[in-house]
Parts: C-alpha cells; sequence; structure tokens
C-alpha cells in the first residue's frame, strides 16, 4: 500500500478517536443524560426520554402550579412508599423502581383530577448548581415516566432541592442512597 492511502486513513481513524473521546468527556461533565426509558404499549421499553437542550432538563415556570407552596401544599405521606431512588450520578430509573410508578398510576386512575409534585434531590457529593440539575433531570426522568404510562402532564409539576433536603444525614454509602432519589407527593387540593 503507498503512503499517499494511508495518510487520509490515518487522519480519518484518528478524527474518529477524537470524537468518541469528546462523547465521553462530555458525559461527564454533565452526568448521565437520559433518563428512564418509556414503557411502549406493549409493555416493553421504548425510547430514552429527550431532556431537553443539552440534557439539562431546565425547570420552566410552568412546571410548578401557581400558588403552590411545596412545603405546606403538598402531602408526600400519601404515597411514600412511591420514593424513586437512582445510581450514584444517574438520572436512569433502575427497572426495579419502575413498579412504585406504575403503583402510582394506579393511585392516580383511582383519584382522578389529582396533581402530583415531583421533588428530586441528589446526595451531597458534587457541586450544589450540578446536584440541582441532577435533580431536575431525575424529576424530569419520574415526570416523563409517568406520561409515558398515561398520566396527563398537566398534572405533573416538578422540582429540584438538589442536595439541600437530605432524606438521611451522614457520609456513608447508604446514607448517599436514600439522598438520591425523587419524592412523589399529592398537592392538595384547595
Amino acid at each position: 500500500m503507498k503512503i499517499t492511502y494511508l495518510a487520509p486513513l490515518i487522519a480519518a481513524l484518528t478524527l474518529a478517536i477524537t470524537a468518541c473521546d469528546d462523547d465521553k468527556k462530555g458525559s461527564d461533565i454533565y452526568g448521565d443524560q437520559g433518563s428512564g426509558a418509556l414503557p411502549n404499549s406493549s409493555g416493553g421499553q421504548g425510547d430514552q426520554v429527550d431532556l431537553g437542550q443539552n440534557g439539562t432538563g431546565s425547570i420552566n415556570e410552568n412546571q410548578r402550579p401557581a400558588g403552590i407552596n411545596p412545603d405546606t401544599d403538598v402531602d408526600y405521606s400519601i404515597l411514600a412508599n412511591s420514593t424513586v431512588y437512582f445510581e450514584f450520578d444517574k438520572s436512569t430509573i433502575p427497572p426495579s423502581e419502575r413498579p412504585k410508578l406504575e403503583a402510582v398510576k394506579q393511585w392516580m386512575d383511582q383519584n382522578p383530577g389529582r396533581s402530583l409534585f415531583l421533588a428530586g434531590h441528589a446526595d451531597k457529593r458534587g457541586t450544589p448548581e450540578y446536584n440541582r440539575a441532577l435533580g431536575e433531570r431525575r424529576a424530569l426522568a419520574v415526570r416523563e415516566y409517568l406520561a409515558g404510562l398515561g398520566l396527563p402532564p398537566a398534572n405533573l409539576y416538578t422540582n429540584s432541592y438538589g442536595s439541600d433536603r437530605p432524606a438521611v444525614e451522614g457520609d456513608t454509602e447508604e446514607a448517599y442512597a436514600k439522598n438520591r432519589r425523587v419524592e412523589v407527593g399529592v398537592i392538595n387540593q384547595k
């Protein structure tokens, strides 16, 4: 083979390797960009949820109902067993947590017209800004999963507390695991 044919081949391989490396770096910077896969009508896995530009899943003001105070107007005890837990630095809903969301769907079917408040949380590792964004991605993943199950998106509100409201204090993996969550609260009807 002549050297003139090798130069373009080497250049193409170098570009391909660089592109793959850039994708990996983006994943390290922003963490897990995906969310839980939506169920499809046959009960299997669907497509990954699109969380918007650059995967941050920014929460719009219209995702929080006007006049609702999450501290006083949301009851987290009704669906306390439906808290969804996540792996470190991930916003993908683990398969083991999905039955909890199916139970939420059943509850909502039995209580039509109710709205849910999905509070995303992160453990304390990472910057406050990063943890808020990760909590947002988690809350949005749960919102999109519930919408995929057939719940009206207009009744699903999200917020992120990042690492500001830990469920468990401590610096152990067990404490961290309990803090990586989305709590499902029922908005009190006024």
